[in-house]
């Protein structure tokens, strides 16, 4: 908030390494808002932007600010020409456990995420290269009730083309790299796991973008793998990683 003679701006800083797709509004007393609200944008990471001004006609003023969110700006569109890596060891296999559309959890906004059946520790690899934005590593409770989503540890790197791909169920110390870090398609990032909302070990990645500011959406991606191209993974199945 900045204070003018008789006026007052309201600005949101992103002083994250992510974009954000947000909607504002305000309750307020005592005030003329100048501007239409609510107001409904998308804030790149590391920036601000005004939403609102506001002319005081009352010695006494109020203000209630209303502010909804999700990571990710719903104008970016995936590059769906670029392949990813497996997110494990160079020529070893994995089983899908769960894929796109799973009944388990693979539902609205993880539509088209992939659970690997990853036992725990072992190493998983960037399926792309971009920026590590958000990190957990403190979880250490795993199980299928509400409160065991928050447990969850995970690693989120941000894509050239403004998408996210979120590596989830990391064992508790198992993040092994540093919010700002750049990291390379194919590089050692941390251990798999099982905490959070799970019913067994497993490493779910998930791509995705803002959808608007109470939403995501996941993405359909394709895989390299030896057996060639994977653009739908099959549940049951193994696949062998290749550079």
């Amino acid at each position: 908030m900045k204070v003018k003679v008789g006026k007052i701006e309201m600005y949101i800083i992103n002083t994250n390494y992510y974009d954000i797709t947000f909607k504002y509004d305000s309750v307020y007393e005592g005030t003329l808002c100048l501007d239409n609200l609510p107001f409904k944008g998308v804030l790149n990471a590391n920036s601000k932007i005004k939403v609102a001004s506001f002319m005081m006609v009352d010695k006494k003023y109020t203000f209630k600010n209303k502010f909804r969110w999700v990571i990710g700006n719903k104008y970016k569109r995936h590059n769906n020409r670029h392949i990813y890596s497996l997110p494990y060891k160079i020529n070893t296999s994995q089983q899908v456990t769960q894929g796109f559309n799973g009944k388990f959890s693979h539902k609205g906004n993880s539509q088209y995420a992939i659970d690997f059946g990853l036992k725990v520790g072992t190493r998983i690899y960037a399926s792309r290269g971009g920026i590590v934005v958000l990190i957990k590593s403190d979880g250490s409770l795993h199980g299928t009730q509400e409160k065991h989503k928050k447990e969850a540890n995970y690693i989120t790197i941000k894509h050239s083309d403004g998408t996210y791909a979120k590596y989830a169920h990391l064992k508790k110390g198992g993040v092994k790299v540093k919010v700002g870090q750049k990291v390379s398609q194919g590089e050692f990032i941390g251990y798999s796991g099982n905490t959070g909302y799970t019913n067994g070990p497993h490493l779910h990645m998930v791509v995705f973008t803002g959808k608007d500011y109470k939403s995501r959406k996941s993405i359909a991606i394709k895989f390299k793998t030896k057996q060639g191209i994977l653009t739908e993974p099959i549940r049951g199945k193994r696949y062998i990683a290749v550079k």
